[in-house]
């Protein structure tokens, strides 16, 4: 068994001291493979750059050498038998859902993050213990020994655990049918508990019906809330860790649907992810870049369940849901990376740049383009007697019950046998999946068969709409609509020096004083009576057999 301490002299300091004791043979050589990257973010962290002052000694306290390989691999050799200590310091400095943060309330740890992966033995069991006095309300996603002991049955469990020691932590719980929940929550409670238990066991109890039961025996939901402005998730098999703030905004039922939504979303991955994984990324070699253009599955789906889950269970009902909708049709609209890129290949470069803008329309993003693709699925799919929620729960007992990887022609087989007539289906994922055609009229006419509509609505932002030229609050350009005449004279990064622009009555022309690194231009824009970056409004027409059949 491998043993980790974690101790804290010095909380403001934000550095952990963790020693890992190794039981060795002799002449063994110990490789030290510390994690480049974490689950759920497919984005190299390089986590060894937290670490400093590591060293090993032997079971007689002689120092031993050790040295790096790669710029996150150290090894040493055990000349003799017994065991060796390797001792380093790991730098807390990051609040987020996946990382790791100390201060004078907590010790918080996503072990992903500090702890190392012993080549050639990765199946061993690795034993935590706290040394925290100092923070007595201690909790983790790995499986309990005693009040401040955990264990993991191999690297993989423990790189997909989180540990929180903190002064103060709140605890609520429910269960449902075997399994036991839990709500840890650090930090300011501004909602009223019994209405957010109810809500959290329906949607909890409306996922495990559908998919038939539940991945684990306990399941945790450890919520960061914070006094600034922050939000974020994180899956793991046994929980998620989700940070928010401004905790007080959760006092505003609108602020609280979104904690809902991530909570939701979460969830669902402990099914969709956690379980069912691409074949290349199980298992998880946390090494390097493991490329998957599953992106579709992985988090379009997840993104596109999470809320409607919230919709199937009661928690929102269809005009809150549809809010939010909203909101992920304009994320989409604001880009045409579509055109560029698929699904696929966007899912494939997020190792390149997939969680930063990028250069302009080059790459769709798979969480909000991927829900949009999920909602026509799961409409032909209802037009056709089955639906995407019976697909996944047949990824579920295909491939996450038995834990064996899917490929995506795996998925596309299970809904392309939903269907006697392929022909439509074919279309749309050769189209619209595997393709770059403009999503957005098909989109309009599968909600139009749940009984929505999807209209344009007015915005005040006239210069984005009829000129297609987008600015912040002082006047600086920020994107420009490719098909726009302002595409060719204008350029990112000009600022308006005639901001704010007054606009004349009717379809005037536009009259531009710009600031381009310090050189002025005037820049002439005739009306183009045409509509760009359109904001949609989704109004509830006439509901059908097929919309009740979506909604529960």
């Amino acid at each position: 068994m491998l043993r980790y301490k974690v101790s804290c002299q010095n909380p403001a300091s934000q550095f952990v001291e963790i020693e890992l004791a190794i039981e060795t043979i002799e002449t063994e050589i110990i490789k030290l493979q510390l994690p480049a990257w974490r689950a759920g973010r497919y984005q190299l962290a390089n986590f060894a750059q937290n670490i400093r002052n590591l060293s090993v000694i032997d079971s007689e306290e002689n120092s031993v050498p050790a040295g790096k390989t790669s710029k996150d691999c150290w090894e040493f050799s055990a000349k003799k038998a017994g065991i060796h200590w390797v001792s380093y310091e790991y730098f807390c400095g990051k609040m987020d859902a996946g990382s790791c943060w100390v201060d004078d309330e907590q010790i918080y740890l996503n072990l992903v993050n500090c702890c190392f992966d012993v080549l050639d033995r990765s199946e061993e069991e690795i034993e935590v213990t706290l040394n925290l006095t100092q923070f007595p309300k201690q909790i983790s996603t790995l499986i309990p020994l005693s009040d401040n002991i955990w264990k993991a049955k191999g690297f993989q469990m423990l790189a997909d655990a989180t540990i929180l020691a903190s002064k103060n932590l709140t605890h609520w719980n429910y269960s449902i049918g075997e399994t036991a929940f839990h709500i840890w929550i650090h930090g300011e409670i501004n909602f009223d508990q019994k209405l957010f238990l109810d809500q959290f066991n329906a949607f909890s109890s409306k996922l495990i019906h559908d998919f038939g039961e539940f991945p684990e025996p306990e399941y945790h939901f450890i919520f960061q809330l914070l006094p600034y402005p922050h939000y974020h998730g994180v899956e793991h098999r046994r929980g998620t860790v989700i940070t928010f703030g401004p905790a007080v905004n959760l006092a505003d039922p609108a602020q609280m649907e979104e904690l809902l939504g991530v909570s939701c979303h979460e969830l669902y991955h402990a099914w969709n992810v956690c379980r069912i994984r691409p074949k290349e990324l199980l298992p998880y070699d946390f090494s390097k870049e493991a490329y998957t253009k599953a992106g579709l599955l992985l988090e379009g789906v997840t993104t596109y369940m999470g809320d409607l889950y919230l919709l199937k269970s009661g928690v929102y009902d269809l005009p809150t849901y549809l809010k939010h909708f909203e909101k992920v049709i304009a994320r989409e609209v604001a880009s045409l990376g579509w055109r560029n890129q698929t699904i696929a290949e966007s899912s494939f470069d997020l190792w390149l740049d997939g969680y930063v803008t990028g250069i302009p329309d080059r790459k769709v993003n798979i969480y909000t383009h991927g829900a949009l693709l999920a909602l026509c699925i799961d409409v032909l799919l209802l037009k056709n007697g089955s639906s995407l929620s019976l697909i996944m729960k047949e990824m579920w007992e295909q491939f996450g019950k038995p834990f064996k990887g899917y490929s995506m022609s795996d998925f596309d087989q299970l809904v392309f046998e939903k269907f006697s007539d392929k022909t439509e289906v074919r279309s749309f994922f050769s189209n619209y999946v595997s393709g770059k055609a403009d999503l957005f009229p098909v989109l309009q006419s599968q909600l139009f068969a749940l009984g929505i509509e999807m209209i344009e609505a007015q915005s005040k932002d006239w210069p984005m709409h009829e000129f297609g030229i987008k600015t912040n609050s002082e006047g600086a350009i920020l994107q420009l609509h490719p098909d726009s005449k302002a595409y060719g004279s204008l350029m990112r990064n000009d600022r308006i020096v005639n901001w704010p622009i007054v606009k004349s009555a009717g379809n005037s022309d536009l009259k531009l004083r710009i600031n381009r690194n310090e050189r002025s231009l005037d820049i002439f824009l005739e009306n183009e009576n045409r509509r760009f970056y359109p904001v949609f409004q989704l109004l509830v027409k006439k509901l059908n057999p097929i919309t009740a059949k979506w909604m529960t």
